[in-house]
């Protein structure tokens, strides 16, 4: 449909002063925005997010791979009509999934362009990079709105990386420890 007219970008876009007045359906139809308006790179960003969400449910199971992006959608949402923040794009809500897919996955080998052999986990250091640059970069709602989609990360796979945190202090302790 957007392809067709571009318009209607704009009607399933999350605008909160109109969700509340109105036209809730606004709260859903964001997230069928396309990653792309290009149809070859919109069908190629489709599958990859498909191949994405279905390893992550075969790893973790319907319900927790559910849970997961039911927190990142409510999260927006509420951070939306909370701030009057409007969502004009899903690409930060397809890239926690990425990201997801990286940490369970780091040695898995994606093709790109079908030709260069790249690990997940290298992809996912280059997602986080580019998000460091955007905190950085973007006013304070901004940086409130990229914490807020990708909290859902954080609260799933942050125990695990402040073990490894302590895990990695506590060799360099001991490996200090012992050389004295």
């Amino acid at each position: 449909m957007i392809m067709s007219n571009p318009a209607w970008m704009s009607t399933l876009a999350l605008f909160p002063e109109q969700a509340m007045h109105g036209e809730p359906w606004r709260l859903l139809t964001f997230l069928s925005l396309p990653v792309s308006n290009n149809l070859i790179w919109f069908v190629f960003a489709q599958m990859f997010l498909y191949s994405i969400l279905t390893s992550i449910e075969a790893e973790w199971g319907a319900f927790k791979t559910t849970f997961y992006i039911l927190v990142s959608v409510v999260l927006t949402i509420v951070f939306s009509l909370s701030f009057a923040y409007p969502v004009l794009e899903t690409t930060d809500f397809s890239s926690t999934l990425f990201l997801a897919a990286a940490a369970l996955f780091p040695d898995h080998e994606i093709r790109l362009y079908m030709i260069f052999p790249v690990k997940m986990k290298h992809l996912g250091w280059l997602s986080l990079a580019f998000l460091a640059y955007r905190l950085f970069q973007g006013d304070w709602m901004d940086r409130f709105f990229l914490l807020t989609i990708y909290s859902n990360y954080l609260l799933f796979f942050g125990p695990a990386l402040l073990y490894r945190i302590r895990q990695w202090k506590r060799r360099r302790d001991y490996k200090a420890n012992f050389r004295n």
